[in-house]
């Protein structure tokens, strides 16, 4: 599993970070987290193709986190897309909103779009081979959703040196053993629990709109290997603003994300006035010993099967104008 952050910033872009945007691709296909405005510019700069793209997944309907979705929709039926289905998840009044731009543009899609809207309560919106996913509300000025992604549970790994050693013949009967089936061998019987190891627990993965109270959320989804939140402020910010405006600080964010033992954390959503991010991720390391990291744009973190230690790289692809 690999995210691309194709925009960092909360509120406004700047000149080094555009708008809330988070790619997830697992093999050749990846879905859409959140959609700000010029998405699809950044997408020119990633090996990302809006033909393979399955789902996009809106947390709320402020602009930094959605008003990129109408051209990049409009966009798709341009890139090889036709027939192939999209479907759109995000909170109630999202398809109003996307049909009303693209009826009064005169926009003609050019493949099959759903729109799966989200209530206050939040509830699973995907169950399937690949995995679960739940949205989970959020607290902020408006109904805000967090998507906790659930990888369905591997087959254990299959030793080929023993099944081999038990007279097990490389070929078809490798397949039966992986599929839990017991084979015939010479003299006798191979059963699967003796060639192959426990199933392996699937990765969790949180990917969270804005949200002035992480530790409700991460209550909720429990150890996550990967969370990805916004820390628009740090604590000082509050000292001179009237209130958080239903936004996070970096230490409130590692704080939860401490005592719920979330193992990986990125942090996302940085406001405008932190163009120097030093505080913010002084503030997370204060309060957080896991693996931290604060997102900037084209950043992309793969989670190894294990769910463990993230490799991070800076991927802005020539796929574009640089």
């Amino acid at each position: 599993m690999e995210l691309t952050f194709l925009g960092t910033s909360a509120g406004a872009p700047t000149k080094e970070r555009n708008v809330s945007g988070v790619a997830l691709r697992d093999g050749g296909r990846w879905d859409l987290f959140d959609c700000g405005e010029a998405t699809q510019h950044q997408l020119l700069h990633t090996p990302l193709s809006l033909a393979r793209l399955e789902r996009v997944f809106i947390s709320h309907l402020h602009g930094d986190h959605c008003f990129g979705l109408f051209g990049l929709l409009g966009s798709r039926s341009m890139t090889g897309a036709e027939g192939r289905p999209l479907t759109v998840f995000g909170p109630t009044g999202l398809e109003a909103m996307v049909r009303t731009v693209l009826e009064a543009s005169a926009t003609h899609l050019t493949y099959p779009i759903t729109f799966v809207e989200v209530g206050e309560t939040g509830g699973r919106v995907v169950d399937d081979e690949r995995g679960t996913i739940d949205a989970l509300p959020l607290s902020h000025r408006v109904p805000s959703l967090a998507w906790s992604i659930v990888e369905a549970d591997r087959p254990g790994v299959f030793d080929v040196e023993t099944a081999m050693a038990l007279g097990v013949a490389e070929g078809p009967d490798f397949g039966r053993l992986r599929r839990g089936e017991t084979v015939e061998v010479p003299g006798g019987t191979v059963r699967p629990e003796q060639v192959v190891g426990p199933p392996r627990t699937g990765r969790r993965i949180v990917i969270a709109g804005d949200n002035r109270d992480p530790d409700s959320l991460f209550g909720r989804t429990g150890a996550a290997d990967l969370a990805v939140h916004e820390a628009t402020f740090v604590e000082a910010d509050l000292e001179r603003l009237p209130d958080d405006r239903g936004h996070s600080t970096a230490a409130r964010v590692a704080t939860a994300a401490a005592a719920h033992k979330v193992r990986n954390l990125v942090l996302t959503h940085i406001s405008p006035r932190h163009g120097d991010t030093t505080a913010l991720e002084a503030e997370a390391r204060a309060q957080y010993a896991g693996g931290l990291h604060l997102a900037a744009d084209f950043d992309v973190i793969e989670l190894p099967r294990d769910g463990g230690h993230v490799d991070i790289r800076r991927d802005r692809s020539a796929h574009g104008n640089p």
